[in-house]
């Protein structure tokens, strides 16, 4: 089995000292298979993230990407968590970023034994309305819209969901520092995402 995992920034895995969600799920796979390297059955985990990516960039290079990495007969996972960035750079049409994820759910589904889409982190308001690094603002309530957006194409397409925003923001408002810049999450937002999405994957391999 091989799973890609196709995103942004935060799927690439910024500024986590200890590796990104992704990452980490990839060692928690590793670890496994290089105790028993003889019988090893585990997956194979390729980090497709692009800092800055959105469904308009996702849709030129997924269906190439997904393709490059087939191998043999091995099933494949694709999981897709892209979102962050469409309400900045491709705001035109508040309509397309839901239509952009269902072209690219309807491309991957024919090459994937499963298709699972990931929601967004919650973000810190005070530091990205607007961010440091660009004249531009980030927002809970367009986050939120966003993955609202995600599950409606799951439940449409009758693919997988994991849901992050309102775990994120929840555990943000009670205190925990889950963010290393307002947008991108530290080494314990990963890990919260992490543990999200593993438990998914663990169902789906089973």
């Amino acid at each position: 089995m091989r799973i890609l995992f196709f995103g942004d920034s935060i799927t690439q895995g910024f500024w986590a000292k200890d590796g990104g969600w992704v990452e980490q799920i990839r060692w928690h796979f590793d670890n496994k298979a290089i105790k028993d390297l003889n019988n090893n059955k585990q997956p194979s985990v390729f980090n497709v993230g692009i800092s800055g990516d959105t469904t308009r960039e996702l849709l030129k290079r997924i269906e190439s990407e997904t393709i490059a990495r087939i191998w043999r007969d091995e099933p494949i996972i694709v999981m897709i968590a892209v979102g962050t960035n469409d309400d900045v750079f491709e705001a035109d049409d508040p309509d397309e970023f839901k239509e952009n994820l269902e072209k690219i759910v309807h491309i991957v589904e024919p090459l994937a034994q499963h298709v699972v889409l990931v929601g967004n982190p919650a973000c810190d308001e005070a530091l990205t309305t607007p961010v440091a690094w660009g004249d531009f603002s980030y927002t809970n309530k367009e986050l939120k819209r966003s993955e609202k957006q995600i599950k409606q194409v799951a439940d449409e397409r009758k693919v997988h969901f994991v849901p992050i925003f309102d775990d994120f923001k929840a555990k943000l408002d009670a205190g925990s520092e889950l963010l290393a810049d307002g947008l991108h999450p530290n080494d314990s937002g990963h890990l919260l995402m992490a543990n999200k999405v593993l438990p998914q994957l663990k169902e789906l391999l089973k």
